[in-house]
């Protein structure tokens, strides 16, 4: 199962039509929303947009500090080399840029294999 969490509904749209051909995916657009999700479903992989409302770097290291062994992708518009310097130690396996495309796929996938291996 994968959480993708994101305040903006056109990207979870889109995240649902890429992952979700033969990915159970569910979809949060508030860091509480996704909270609850993971204590009550539990996931594998989550996908944390950085800049989410209520502040998508306090999401990401709620859900590392609650479950180290969840695989956290960090999604973001623009990236650079600062960022994932202030992002060390939160626990996240990987950087996707926006706007979602189909070849965030076989990085999801790889990530999960990751977690399956």
């Amino acid at each position: 199962m994968i959480l993708v969490v994101d305040h903006d509904p056109e990207v979870l749209e889109q995240a649902q039509k890429i992952l979700n051909r033969d990915r159970q995916v569910f979809l949060a657009s508030t860091d509480k929303q996704a909270l609850e999700m993971v204590q009550r479903l539990g996931f594998s992989v989550v996908l944390v947009d950085l800049e989410l409302p209520g502040d998508g770097y306090a999401l990401i290291k709620k859900l590392h500090d609650a479950n180290p062994e969840i695989l956290i992708i960090a999604i973001k518009g623009a990236m650079k080399v600062s960022l994932q310097k202030a992002t060390d130690g939160l626990g996240i396996v990987e950087y996707l840029e926006k706007p979602i495309t189909p070849a965030w796929k076989p990085v999801v996938e790889r990530i999960r294999a990751k977690r399956a291996g």
